[in-house]
């Protein structure tokens, strides 16, 4: 009887153990996610444009199918991506790219640490899939951008293309990065979303 009685009570010394372990695993991952701000991209007008999304890796940009993330970014550190825009129609387009739905409890500090730094180009398509950039037609002039300083997360706002479209189908290129200033600090703690990354167009 005794041993039967310490039997069972190895089995639930062994379960809380596992239990613990689970929550302060659990608490620590939670905690470690608030470092990061996370987005996701989406495009609105997809019967005008397509948009491919990208992300690089090492030296190389690969297809972006999942969501964008800097959980566990660090200051000074910035990630960098590209879309790659199809026109699908003959009519002169305008673009709009911005993060939409900015956290209301995003507080100032994570605000002017968050930065963004974008070039677009008009493109040409190459025979391999490759695409080769032509003309600069917007950008940040290679200055990171804080959140802080976009009006209600804007961008490029109805940037018109038409200048720069000749078909049915025309490319352009938008370089992007997203990351945290060097030195910024207090952002420990506050919101991990970051919102939508946005890309849109409409008929000029």
């Amino acid at each position: 009887m005794k041993k039967k009685f310490q039997f069972y009570k190895n089995i639930i010394l062994v379960v809380a153990s596992a239990l613990t372990l689970i929550a302060v695993t659990f608490a620590w991952f939670s905690t470690s996610n608030l470092n990061g701000v996370s987005g996701f991209r989406h495009n609105i007008g997809a019967d005008l444009i397509d948009v491919d999304f990208y992300e690089k890796t090492g030296s190389v940009y690969e297809k972006l199918d999942g969501d964008i993330s800097l959980e566990g970014a660090v200051s000074g550190t910035f990630s960098q991506y590209k879309m790659v825009v199809t026109t699908l129609t003959s009519d002169k387009l305008k673009l709009s790219f911005g993060i939409d739905d900015l956290p209301g409890n995003m507080n100032a500090d994570l605000k002017k640490a968050v930065c963004i730094k974008y070039s677009l180009y008009s493109a040409t398509k190459n025979q391999n899939g490759t695409f080769t950039e032509g003309t600069l037609i917007s950008s940040s002039n290679d200055a990171y951008v804080p959140l802080s300083e976009l009006s209600d997360g804007v961008i490029i706002n109805s940037l018109s293309l038409g200048q720069y479209q000749s078909t049915d189908m025309d490319y352009f290129v938008v370089y992007y990065e997203i990351g945290i200033a060097e030195g910024a600090s207090n952002i420990q703690g506050q919101s991990s979303s970051l919102g939508s990354v946005r890309f849109s167009a409409q008929v000029a």
